[in-house]
Order: C-alpha cells, then structure tokens, then sequence
C-alpha cells in the first residue's frame, strides 16, 4: 500500500511540474508579472500617471524596460526604485540627498494619498539620504509582498485548468493507474526507486511569487524568483508512459466511463494541489516507508509468533 501511495505521490508531482512549465511559459507570453508589478507601482504612487511616466523614464528603470512600451519590466531592484522615485521627487537639477528639497517634492505630489504615504514613512525625520533610500527600499518591498499575493490569487485560478487539460491531455485516470500500480509489482519497484531519486533533489518553488529573499539577515535584499527546474528526466517520462496515455482501454459498460470519470476528477484535483505539496508528502511517505516497523510492533510481533508456538 506504502508503495502505491508513493507512486501515485510520484506521478501527481511529475504532473505538477509540467502544469508547472506550462504556467510559467504562458506568464512569461503574457507578461504577467510585468503586468503585475506595474499595478503594484500603481497603486504604490496613489494613481499619479504623470509621476509613473517618470519613474519609468528614469535611466535606472528605462534601462530595463522592453522597447515596447506595453510591457514592463518584470522586476525591479528595490534600491533602483528608491534610487528613482528619490530622483523623480526631488526634481530636475536637484541632488535626492538633498532632504529640504524631497520634503518640498513630496509636499507637491499631486496625489494625496502618496503625499501622506511618504510623509508618515519619514516621519522619523531621518538625517541622511541613505536612511531615507531603505525606507523607501522597505516600503517597496512590502509592496511587492502584496502584489505576489495578488499575483498569487490570479494564478490560482488558471491552476485547476490547467491541472484538468494535462489530465485529460495525458488520459491520467488515478483509478486506472492505481490499479497497475497494485498489480505490477515490477512496475511499482521502478517507481518506487524512480521516486526516490526525484524525493532527494530540490524542493520544487511555489508557481506564484514575483521576488523572492534568499538573505533572512537582509528583508531588503531581493531578486526575481528563478525559472522553476521542472523538466522530467527520461526515465520519469518512460514509467508515464507505462500508466497513462491514449488510447486507453476500451470500455465495456456505461460503469467503466463513468469509473474513469471519476478517476480524471480525482487526478486533476491531486495535481491541483501543487508540486511542492506533492514532494512534501512524497518524502513524508519514503519516511515511513524507509524507517520500517516500530521497535514496540516488533516485539508485538515476536511475542504473538511464541504464544501461537506454545
């Protein structure tokens, strides 16, 4: 049974990871955490359009704007945006160390609701630019933490979508496959052993956040969540092949649609759940099944065997 429910845990994980792939490619056609971060920003400056275009068109963020206006850029630096908005309120010709002349920019901001943002951000009254920049670096970061969630959100409904066409895709009927799994012990052994190697490798990332803190000692420290690792190896690929895939068994009574139904549903709604989810339980299960029969249900054992012998 341990080793059924590791390769089921197996094969929801691999499935995950291609819904994985598959999400990742269409936010990246899409532009997604472009979009994302530029309503972060947004709201961040209370609306000001005409203070976004020139944030925009700062060289520090024009530097990593697409040519087609568009689209945005799908990340920026926390100190490059401090480093900016410094810049952009301060005005033209005036240094952003300059503290009287960025307390008169912020008191022109058009906005009201960005006016107040910052004032009650530097309501310390910080002695040098330099404190200022981690404020505003701090506050950017906070505002990142939201967008992620926004982003978050927004994905997870395209996640149980996605997780259906792949099912469906690869004729992934959990009962089905169950069934081969119990049947085939040679089968269920590769599994089992193919699921080990892919349990030791790295805890796969979350689909959804737009940055990530790799430094805990650094909350300001931050960089653009890498490209999920999510290709299957060949051997991955090949016991896929063995449990799913088109054409399946013919079936020989309403039942049987109706079985297989039901085993699609069930196997959408595991991939669902997310890699991450599945690698976290696949390596719960090679736990228990790794660390064998307790040392009080081995002795229970051993002396019901003498009391049968007597």
């Amino acid at each position: 049974m341990l080793d059924v429910a590791i390769g089921l845990s197996f094969i929801y994980l691999l499935m995950a990871l291609v819904c994985t792939s598959v999400n990742e490619l269409l936010a990246g056609l899409l532009n997604k955490r472009g979009k994302f971060l530029d309503l972060g920003i947004t709201r961040m400056l209370g609306g000001d359009a005409a203070l976004k275009d020139q944030l925009y068109n700062h060289p520090l963020i024009r530097g990593i704007t697409i040519d087609d206006r568009r689209k945005h850029p799908a990340y920026i630096a926390p100190q490059n945006f401090a480093t900016a908005l410094m810049d952009v309120i301060t005005g033209p010709g005036k240094s952003r160390s300059d503290l009287n002349a960025l307390s008169a920019g912020i008191e022109g901001l058009k906005s009201k609701d960005l006016k107040e943002t910052l004032q009650a951000l530097l309501a310390g009254e910080p002695e040098t630019s330099q404190s200022v920049q981690s404020i505003f670096e701090q506050w950017f970061n906070n505002g990142m933490d939201r967008v992620s969630g926004w982003y978050k959100r927004h994905t997870q409904m395209y996640v149980l979508g996605l997780s259906i066409i792949v099912t469906l895709f690869m004729n992934a009927d959990t009962l089905q496959i169950g069934r081969k799994l119990w049947t085939n012990p040679a089968l269920r052994a590769q599994f089992v052993a193919e699921a080990s190697v892919r349990a030791s490798m790295e805890r796969p990332q979350e689909l959804l956040p737009l940055v990530e803190y790799p430094n805990p000692d650094e909350p300001t420290e931050s960089r653009p969540l890498r490209t999920p690792q999510s290709g299957l190896s060949a051997n991955e690929e090949r016991l896929l092949s063995e449990v799913m895939g088109w054409p399946g068994e013919p079936k020989s009574s309403w039942f049987g649609y109706l079985a297989q139904l039901l085993g699609w549903m069930i196997t959408a709604a595991a991939v669902s759940l997310g890699a991450p989810f599945w690698f976290d339980t696949l390596n719960r299960i090679m736990n228990i099944r790794n660390a064998g029969r307790s040392p009080v249900e081995a002795r229970g054992k051993t002396a019901a065997a003498a009391t049968e012998v007597k």
